[in-house]
């Protein structure tokens, strides 16, 4: 009942929320956004995510928000005699918003996945998944401004003839991803998944749908297929103590991005299953043949049982070079995992 009383909390907020794709520091909080064979892995029955970045903070004509909310469940397979397969079942929407025009990016998606044990020490498991979903993108008009056309003479009292669109889009799309899980031995994890978004090549174009005999420009632009790869390294340096090495690489058309980091995690089994988190990542990105530093991330976190907190600050290298100052961004994540298997520490999340 909590897990179903959860999800419909999260089916609420989806209904009710309104705001380019989404740019996590903390991707590993979002990892069924990322990969839908991601859904479902993690050591419990169901899971609740939260996560919330301001970018550009102090730049008011360049700000952008990030807001996301994703649920997942675990369905064993135990009454088909297949007692370590088991389904992923989740709910997705991230919201983006630009200030700069007030634009904004909706996308809402329900996640399947299915994660099949390879061996009989539970030790290896390959996972595929999909996810079907809207992408819904505006813009605010009352942000655009025009300049009046020259009367040819002496002042600018002309009307604007600029023609615009309908600015608002709905578009489905198709998320498709495959993960493989596997413990190499007493020290080491590794996760890896490969995942395909903008499957189906969505019409982007505002104009697409525009009638009108005057307007002579462009009225296709078809979105370029997106390749992510996450890999997750878990290095057990002793039972309380553990390093988190993480990749994430996402490549669109002429664009590339890479995060590249690692977080130390410390436990304390005396004080009420505790752990704090800290670590540091970059943040890279790949335009026009050019690959360009862009932020430099700092981590830190909280955990209690089931329960973790979060926190991510990005200095923005690229501002800093081409610039002079920084640009900042902050996020926050809240994870909460309910009936976690087993009953020491939690799976975690960094």
């Amino acid at each position: 009942m909590r897990a179903v009383f959860l999800f419909a909390i999260i089916a609420i907020c989806i209904k009710g929320l309104q705001a380019q794709d989404a740019n996590f520091s903390q991707f590993y909080a979002a990892s069924s956004y990322y990969n839908p064979a991601f859904a479902g892995a993690f050591d419990g029955k169901y899971r609740v995510r939260l996560v919330n970045r301001s970018q550009w903070v102090g730049e008011d004509v360049k700000s952008l928000r990030t807001f996301g909310i994703l649920g997942d469940l675990k369905f064993s397979l135990k009454s088909l005699d297949l007692a370590r397969d088991y389904f992923g079942l989740g709910i997705y929407f991230i919201s983006d918003r630009a200030r700069a025009l007030d634009f904004t990016s909706n996308e809402a998606a329900v996640t399947v996945s299915y994660h099949k044990i390879l061996d009989k020490k539970k030790v290896n498991y390959i996972s595929g998944g999909l996810s079907l979903g809207i992408i819904q993108r505006g813009l605010n008009y009352d942000q655009f401004v025009f300049e009046d056309q020259f009367d040819g003479v002496d002042q600018y009292n002309g009307n604007t003839k600029e023609i615009l669109p309908p600015n608002i889009s709905a578009k489905p799309d198709l998320k498709l991803g495959v993960q493989w899980n596997t413990q190499m031995n007493a020290k080491y994890r590794l996760q890896t998944g490969l995942s395909t978004h903008y499957t189906l090549r969505p019409q982007l174009s505002y104009y697409k749908a525009l009638d009108d005999v005057d307007y002579i420009g462009e009225k296709n632009s078809l979105a370029f297929v997106k390749l992510n790869f996450i890999a997750n390294l878990t290095y057990s340096i002793s039972s309380l103590r553990q390093l988190y090495p993480r990749l994430l690489y996402s490549y669109q058309g002429p664009h590339q991005l890479a995060v590249v980091g690692a977080n130390y995690r410390h436990g304390f089994y005396s004080l009420k299953q505790t752990a704090v988190h800290a670590g540091a990542a970059i943040r890279v990105a790949k335009s026009k043949n050019l690959y360009t530093p862009v932020d430099l991330v700092l981590q830190s976190g909280f955990e209690m049982k089931n329960f973790i907190l979060g926190l991510s600050y990005d200095f923005g290298l690229r501002n800093v070079i081409s610039y002079g100052r920084p640009s900042h961004s902050f996020e926050i994540s809240i994870t909460l995992l309910g009936d976690y298997d087993d009953g020491g520490f939690i799976c975690p999340e960094f």
